[in-house]
């Protein structure tokens, strides 16, 4: 007689996702990583405000910070991928993990990037609405790697909150979008006073870099989701 309930979730193995000998440190560095990520989004916001009143040598300062803090992450990513590596995981697990991993990563270099263009751009020149709509930007960048910092956290205990968080980010994501719209508003508008074609060319590419920050998250969040389905 077949017992009842054996078959219950054939997948046992999912149920046992990330157990401590398989992928749980990794999920504790993918944490440590975000929280590194976030510190060098919120520096890049402190970047941007003593850029907007030429305070030059601050900015220099934030954004020494930023590259630490970015280099400090890579080095993280280094050892989550040797860890991968050495862990007795089940193929699609290590798929996911890889790709949540790089995705992470690429939220820490975006920071790094807006802030190396940041220091290129004459910024503490360019119209007011233009330094607002570029703070507006990186704040939401902030609560965007926040809300993802916390859906990673809760993704092994509360799999369904992680997916209700996945989905904040999304939203998130899509209001950014619209902040990027109105930057790009501005900029159209802008005249060459006190910058160049070139210059106007870097601030179109450090307001499509702060927008790749949240691409980013959107992106680390849909791996996220895709792991809490498998493990719910």
């Amino acid at each position: 007689m077949r017992r009842k309930g054996g078959n219950r979730k054939i997948t046992d193995r999912l149920i046992k996702w990330f157990t401590p000998k398989r992928g749980d440190k990794v999920l504790e560095m993918v944490e440590e990583h975000l929280e590194l990520t976030r510190n060098a989004v919120s520096d890049l916001y402190r970047m941007i405000e003593a850029s907007c009143t030429s305070r030059e040598e601050d900015a220099e300062e934030f954004y020494q910070s930023i590259s630490k803090l970015e280099m400090q992450a890579d080095e993280l990513r280094r050892k989550m991928i040797e860890e991968i590596t050495r862990s007795e995981l089940f193929p699609e697990e290590r798929d996911d993990l890889m790709e949540l991993v790089r995705a992470v990563n690429w939220v820490a270099n975006s920071s790094r990037e807006s802030g190396r263009i940041l220091t290129l751009i004459p910024f503490d020149k360019a119209p007011e609405e233009m330094k607002q709509a570029a703070k507006n930007i990186c704040k939401a960048d902030v609560d965007c790697v926040t809300l993802l910092a916390n859906c990673v956290q809760v993704l092994l205990t509360d799999p369904i909150e992680a997916l209700n968080l996945a989905n904040e980010v999304e939203v998130l994501e899509e209001d950014i979008d619209d902040l990027y719209s109105v930057a790009r508003g501005h900029l159209a508008q802008m005249d060459s006073d006190g910058y160049t074609v070139g210059a106007l060319i870097l601030l179109n590419e450090f307001l499509d870099a702060l927008e790749t920050i949240a691409d980013w998250c959107e992106n680390t969040a849909d791996i996220t989701r895709a792991i809490a389905v498998r493990i719910q």
